[in-house]
């Protein structure tokens, strides 16, 4: 799922509409990547522990 995503240049996308900020950590497009990826069920970690991983 993860190469879909990155297939589809989603990341760059949020990047490229969002822009970024200089005390930004994880990017926007990295977070929402890793919702659809938790959202469909491909890992076992909770969302709220992502922080401890990116």
């Amino acid at each position: 799922m993860a190469g879909i995503i990155d297939g589809m240049s989603l990341v760059d996308l949020f990047k490229q509409l969002l822009g970024t900020h200089p005390q930004e950590i994880v990017r926007a497009g990295q977070v929402v990547k890793a919702m659809i990826i938790n959202g469909l069920g491909f890992i076992s970690a909770p969302l709220y522990l992502f922080e401890k991983f990116f």
